[in-house]
């Protein structure tokens, strides 16, 4: 096992457990055993991770290492359930939210999904896979692997990669090495003074998580706001996640004078197919802070732009590369320190991944909707998942029941922030 692949073991606690979890919603119904037969075939049988725990061994030198299970039983890694009625989202997510504070079991490879039948007429699946087998790019891209681009085709593995920061690698690429050499330092040196402000989301975790997400959000309707302003959609949707927490801060009596820090994931793989060797965690983190103390829709819109490119044109994904890779060669207390010293500069996680744009299929059956959470770590309350799929965003939150007992006012919130956004569009067009 890569030390990097290690730190993620290691950073398992019980009020935060380092799962990356993921919802997939069909339209029809969804029959376990084909279900079954497709993940063997186009998952388990080609990525031998999915049939290995994780074990430690003293030769032929000490470490974890990833082992086959002697008793892989692909029934015990898929579980069937039909939700109760009326089986809408506030059913489904009361199912998934009984499911996040759960470990899953290391004497087995660890990973579960779950076949959720009665949600809507159609069927949900919910995985749940632990970090230390890939980053969550690559479990998105694996999960995947399971659609066809026509129900009678099958298609090759879907690309992906963050949406948010994914040409980061690139710039960094292109940077002179003395210009990396010059900016590095600086952005080390952020990345250690960097603090989180206080607020009620800085509160230690606690065991109860829950997880809520919003109506999907069509890419169309922005295209007005986007062309008025000059931003992306990456740019429109990390706004309006500013919005909705600072609507939120306000509705619990907190000044938002601050902004609030948030750990995004950059993908380093880039857009090649993923190779059955090729798991493992290999991405970066980039602290963004996003505008929360701006008072005013279109100004954390601006601001939220302008933060991004600068990211874009920082070398701080590779810095943050260098510094995972160097804390799974610690001692595993220190790398548990230094790990939760970083982390603690956050409220919470942001992954946002560019999905296909062209409809999918699962045995014949349209997917409708995805989302994927990745973990938070240390004391961090917030995960916020962006997934954009068919000209449409899904957004949903992972939070800690007790920080957050009203997720569903951080989806309002979201709701509200990009109704106002786009009632803006026309008059800021006139400014430009």
């Amino acid at each position: 096992m890569r030390p990097v692949d290690d730190v993620w073991l290691a950073m398992d606690q019980p009020d935060n457990l380092m799962v990356v979890e993921g919802l997939m919603v069909v339209d029809g119904e969804l029959d376990r055993d084909t279900y079954a037969e497709l993940l063997r075939e186009r998952v388990v049988d080609r990525f031998p991770r999915f049939r290995q725990r994780a074990t430690r061994a003293l030769l032929p030198w000490p470490g974890r290492w990833w082992e086959d299970d002697p008793d892989f039983d692909l029934d015990r890694h898929v579980h069937e359930a039909t939700l109760a009625a009326p089986g809408d989202d506030a059913v489904l997510q009361e199912h998934v939210s009984g499911f996040l504070s759960r470990a899953l079991d290391r004497q087995h490879p660890p990973w579960e999904a779950h076949l959720l039948h009665g949600y809507q007429g159609g069927t949900a699946i919910y995985t749940r896979l632990h970090h230390a087998l890939a980053d969550g790019t690559a479990l998105f891209r694996v999960v995947l692997s399971l659609a066809d681009e026509d129900p009678a085709t099958p298609a090759p593995t879907a690309g992906g990669g963050s949406a948010l920061v994914r040409t980061a690698l690139s710039t960094l690429r292109a940077l002179p090495a003395a210009g990396r050499l010059v900016t590095a330092p600086v952005v080390a040196e952020h990345l250690v003074v960097a603090r989180r402000p206080s607020s009620p989301l800085s509160v230690p975790p606690h065991h109860a998580k829950r997880a809520v997400w919003a109506d999907p959000i069509d890419v169309a309707d922005l295209r007005a706001l986007r062309r008025a302003t000059g931003t992306t959609v990456t740019d429109v949707l990390m706004s309006a996640l500013s919005g909705a927490l600072r609507r939120w801060l306000l509705t619990h009596g907190a000044d938002p004078a601050d902004d609030l820090p948030t750990m995004v994931p950059v993908d380093l793989r880039g857009s090649a197919a993923l190779r059955p060797d090729d798991l493992g965690n290999q991405f970066a983190l980039v602290l963004l802070d996003l505008p929360v103390a701006v008072d005013s829709a279109l100004g954390r819109l601006t601001e939220t732009a302008a933060r991004m490119r600068a990211i874009k044109e920082s070398p701080e994904a590779w810095v943050t590369f260098g510094l995972l890779e160097a804390m799974g060669l610690m001692h595993p207390r220190v790398r548990v320190l230094a790990t939760d010293f970083f982390a603690r500069k956050a409220t919470g996680v942001t992954t946002s991944v560019r999905g296909p744009d062209r409809p999918l299929h699962l045995a014949g059956l349209p997917i409708t909707r995805l989302w994927g959470w990745a973990p938070m770590s240390a004391d961090q309350t917030v995960s916020t998942s962006i997934v954009g799929y068919a000209g449409q965003v899904h957004v949903g939150f992972k939070v800690d029941a007790t920080a957050v007992p009203d997720p569903e006012v951080l989806v309002a919130g979201l709701q509200d922030e990009i109704a106002e956004l786009t009632r803006l569009a026309p008059s800021a067009g006139g400014r430009r």
